[in-house]
């Protein structure tokens, strides 16, 4: 299997886009469920080359997006960040294989929202190669980062194996 991903479909982002940036500031970003078996279904079924990996992301902080008080929806789009990955990808049926690896986080912003994480947090990522860059996504809405408990783990074990992969939002 070839693993795969993209954030939202293109009709939902622009819809969630339209309405962050038609909102005033006050107001909230309302986002669909989102879920590990979400991530693994849509890289699943997405073109791109992704590796599971649990670990953590080191990176500068200081570089993550803000939004600025005199104009919240004035905060860029798109933010690269350079970081280093290390942790175990999941290879054939468990998180066996050691990477060290240069990456990229991706954080999205809609408005004033924008995704994000803090550096160094025990995470299981779906990181994207993309060329030589292997790109890790945090979106405002549903990014494809999360907590690695043992519950999450799990989840993407039996999605990789074809047991029950269950998405927060039915399909």
């Amino acid at each position: 299997m070839r693993f795969l991903c993209g954030l939202l479909t293109a009709p939902v982002r622009l819809a969630i886009a339209w309405a962050a940036l038609s909102a005033s500031p006050a107001a909230a970003l309302s986002c669909l469920p989102w879920g590990p078996a979400d991530a693994y279904l849509q890289a699943a079924q997405s073109e791109s080359v992704f590796s599971i990996v649990a670990g953590r992301l080191r990176f500068d902080k200081s570089l993550l997006p803000k939004s600025h008080a005199e104009d919240p929806n004035d905060t860029p789009p798109l933010t690269r960040i350079p970081a280093q990955l290390s942790g175990k990808m999941l290879e054939g049926k468990y998180f066996s294989k050691r990477i060290n690896a240069p990456a990229v986080l991706e954080v999205e912003c809609l408005g004033p929202w924008c995704g994000g994480m803090a550096p160094g947090e025990d995470l299981l990522f779906f990181a994207e190669q993309r060329g030589s860059d292997l790109v890790i996504r945090a979106a405002a809405c549903g990014g494809f980062a999360f907590a690695d408990t043992s519950g999450v783990r799990r989840q993407v074990i039996d999605c990789h194996r074809g047991k029950a992969c269950e998405p927060a939002l039915p399909r």
